[in-house]
Order: structure tokens, then sequence, then C-alpha cells
């Protein structure tokens, strides 16, 4: 066995947690497209409190994500873990038998205080070394990454065939398919390191740690990521149907394969970055990839152009997706590996919440291109700052 390759308890824990945080995204992503017509008989609803039943999900999360994770420094990974899935469980249930959109909004804020995202990503660092670590965090994110592209062929007939009453007793069956794997698939975490002389270093200290994306550049890079994504999906289906006449049932004829040419370049990238580390020179010119992927989607009216450009969106987003958590799980010093996945992720969810926000008030207000033009040239100005700032240390 290679330094290089990933043992089987790598193996493991990769393709364990994917699953298990696949499983459970697979149960949000089946209720978000067809929610807000699913919803008009509920007792009570108007288009605010339907909105606000989408958004409390991330919301929740976005509070509870370093909670979790600190909680999860000190009493163990597995049980906090076992603790949000339950939770995810219960507010499916209770979602399912709600006929109001109180109880829904109540059943998804339930389910949202299950943030368990800090908690997985911090097990995945316990258990895999780190030149393995990016690898071992791309099978995590593909996972989600197919869940949300199997969401995207099913949720609809899924809605037809069991309605929204079904659709979160689903949600609650894959909860507790994502809980027995966590005790039959998911490797045990080593002991933590809990250190209890004086305060508890967030992050490791020693030569070279200066030399990687500071943990700054982490958080915001994920915000401005996950906010990208969110307003991207929320306009860029409305250029697909204005622009080019695709309309929503054959979006996934789009979405999937760019997605696996994403899958396949990315590996080999991960490999390389790997073993001469992240570096914030890297990470701008990764993102000078995902600016050109935004900007030709939006010029250009060939679909092979748009073929080619969202497979370079998907590309650096993989990267960065796969990049980012196992560069925090370095840098976290172990005793609050935790914790600090916890803020890491907390500023993922916020980016999330935004992005929805931001997306929709854009869309509103200068429509879908005014939209998709503050997102690329947000993303080329961060572009320009990292760059600078990797300048600045050298």
């Amino acid at each position: 066995m290679t330094e290089k390759a990933l043992n089987k308890t790598e193996l493991r824990a990769g393709l364990g947690l994917g699953l298990v945080l696949a499983f459970r995204m697979l149960g949000l992503f089946l209720i978000v497209p067809v929610f807000s017509l699913l919803a008009r008989d509920l007792e009570g609803q108007t288009p605010l409190l339907i909105g606000l039943a989408i958004g409390i999900y991330g919301l929740a999360q976005a509070l509870l994500q370093q909670p979790f994770g600190h909680l999860s420094d000190r009493i163990g990974r597995r049980p906090v873990l076992l603790f949000g899935l339950s939770l995810f469980v219960l507010g499916g249930i209770v979602a399912a038998y709600s006929t109001t959109i109180n109880g829904i909004i109540l059943g998804r804020a339930i389910q949202g205080c299950g943030a368990v995202a800090s908690v997985a990503l911090a097990l995945a660092g316990d258990i895999t070394r780190p030149a393995s670590r990016s690898i071992v965090m791309a099978i995590i994110g593909m996972g989600i990454g197919a869940a949300f592209l199997l969401s995207i062929l099913i949720s609809v007939p899924l809605a037809t065939l069991l309605g929204l009453q079904g659709l979160f007793v689903l949600t609650a069956i894959l909860g507790l398919v994502a809980i027995a794997l966590v005790f039959w698939v998911v490797p045990a975490a080593p002991a933590i390191l809990v250190i209890t002389d004086g305060p508890s270093p967030e992050v490791t200290a020693g030569p070279g740690v200066h030399a990687h994306v500071p943990l700054w550049v982490l958080n915001i890079g994920i915000f401005v990521l996950h906010a990208s994504m969110t307003m991207l999906f929320i306009n860029f289906p409305r250029l697909l149907e204005q622009e080019h006449q695709w309309f929503l049932v054959e979006h996934w004829k789009l979405y999937v394969p760019t997605m696996m040419i994403s899958a396949v370049i990315v590996f080999p990238l991960l490999r390389k970055i790997g073993r001469e580390s992240l570096t914030v020179s890297s990470l701008a010119w990764i993102l000078l990839l995902q600016s050109v992927g935004m900007i030709t989607l939006i010029l250009t009216g060939s679909m092979p152009l748009v073929f080619i450009a969202l497979s370079l969106y998907f590309l650096s987003f993989n990267l960065q997706e796969a990049l980012f958590p196992a560069q925090v799980s370095i840098l976290a010093a172990e005793g609050n590996r935790g914790k600090v996945m916890g803020r890491y992720t907390t500023f993922q969810f916020l980016g999330s919440f935004a992005g929805g926000i931001l997306g929709g008030l854009l869309l509103g207000q200068f429509g879908y291109d005014g939209a998709l033009w503050f997102m690329a040239v947000t993303t080329l100005v961060w572009f320009i700052v990292l760059l600078g700032f990797s300048r600045s240390t050298k």
C-alpha cells in the first residue's frame, strides 16, 4: 500500500460518511423542488411561510454546526452523529403528520437542528491521513452531489405518487438508513485529544502551517462557494428555459453528464494538489476557473459551450468542496477539530441561506441575467483578493 493510496479504513470512512450525508441530503433535496406546489393545500399557508418552511432548515443548521462540532470534541463523534440523525428522523415524522404550515415549519426546524455535517467531516479528518484527506472529502462531496442529481430525476414522480406526507415519511426512512450506516459501515474514530491545562488551541502550530490557506480564507471561501451554487440553481434553470428552450424535465440531461465529467477529472487533480499542498495562489486559480465558467454560461448562446462552461463550474466547485474541509481538518488542533469544523460548516450553510435570499431578490429586481452577473463578478472579485493576498505574503 503506497502512501498515496487509500487504505481500507479510509475507503470505508469516505464511502460510509458519504452515504450517511447523501441519504440525509437526498431527503432534503426531494422536498425542495416540489414543496411550494404541494404546500398550497396546507392550513394557514402564505408565500412567506412557505419560504420560511424551506429556509428554516438552513438557518437551524448554521446556528448549530459549531455547538455540535464542539460537543463531538468532548463526548465523541459517533454519539453526536447519531443524536443529530435522530433529530432529522423526528423532524421528518413531525412534518409528515402536520396538516398546517406551522407544523411543517416546526418539523423542518427540528430536522435542521440535527446539524451533523461538521461532526461527519471532523470524523473523516480523525480517521484519514493528511495525504489522503482531500480524496476522502471528495468521495463524501460526490455522494452529496449524487444525491442532488438523483433528486432532480425522481422528486416530481415521487411527489405525484406519495404526496407531501409520503415525501416527509420517506425523509425519515432515509434518516434511519443513515443511522444504520453509522452503526455498521462508518469506522469508529480514534480517541480524541482533549487539552485540559489552559485554553485549547484551535489551530495546530508548527513548520509549514502558515504556508497553507488560512482558516479565514477557507471560511469566507465556502460561504461564497455555496452562495454562488444556490444562486446558480435559482436563476440558471430560467436561463435554460428562456434562452435555450430547455424545460425542467430535460435539465438532468445537462446536469448529470457535466457533473460526471467533473468527477472524472477532479480525482487526478486532487492527487496532484495533495502532493504539493494547497496554497492561496492555487486556490485563486481554481476560482478563476469558476468565474470563467459562470461568465461563459451568461454570454454564450451555444449549448455545446454551455456544456463546457457548466463542466468547468462543477470542476471548480468539486475541487473546492474537497480541498476546503481537508485543509480545515489539517489546520485544526486535534482536541478542537469538531469546533473548528463547526465554524467552517456554519459559514457553508449561511452561504446557502444568503444565496437563496439574495438570488431571489436579484431575480425579482434584475432578472436571471442580472443575478448571474452578480454571482460571476463576486467570484471574480474574490479571485483578485486572493491573488493579491498570495503575492503580499510571499
